[in-house]
């Protein structure tokens, strides 16, 4: 398993979950999970950053999802709602809480 961290830029928040609808359907093709999303900032222009945490049962899955056809069809909307991302991937997972 391995979890990816997604910071973005975002250019419009509408623009974003129409791409995010459909891209969540392909990642779930390829066993991908949505564990949370959430807004960090939304200013007033429309633009602002949100997070993603994700989850894949392996890299390769993670990288053929991202490669495959479907979502680049969708590199276009992906463009309209996203100015730049930043992902960061870890197989290493930790448990700090009480035990």
């Amino acid at each position: 398993m391995i979890n990816v961290l997604v910071t973005m830029e975002v250019k419009d928040f509408t623009q974003l979950a129409a791409f995010e609808s459909k891209a969540v359907q392909v990642m779930h093709y390829h066993g991908g999970v949505m564990v949370r999303a959430f807004e960090v900032n939304r200013y007033d222009d429309g633009t602002g950053q949100e997070v993603h945490l994700l989850e894949f049962p392996s890299l390769e899955a993670f990288d053929e999802y991202r490669s495959n056809p479907l979502l680049l069809e969708y590199a276009e909307l992906r463009c309209k709602a996203i100015d730049s991302t930043v992902v960061v991937i870890s197989s290493v997972s930790k448990d700090y809480l009480e035990k």
